[in-house]
């Protein structure tokens, strides 16, 4: 679940530089078209470990990325 979280957080967070644009957005579509076919208690179980993971980060603003990605990719409702 980690390598999935840090590897949604980097198409998220990187720049042009960082990688090129489209190939960012393909991958994050990809993604989420994965995360969306969990059944209700993995989305919950995984929006939850993100949460935890955001908690348990050394560095604020790392953890407020994680945090943001969590809401932005798992809603309550789902």
């Amino acid at each position: 679940m980690r390598a999935l979280l840090y590897a949604g957080l980097f198409f998220v967070t990187c720049t042009e530089e960082q990688c090129e644009l489209d190939t960012a957005v393909k991958q994050l579509e990809g993604l989420t078209a994965e995360l969306n076919r969990l059944s209700a208690a993995d989305k919950a179980e995984f929006r939850a470990f993100m949460l935890r993971e955001a908690a348990a980060h050394p560095v604020d603003a790392v953890a407020a990325e994680i945090s943001r990605f969590a809401e932005a990719t798992f809603s309550e409702e789902d």
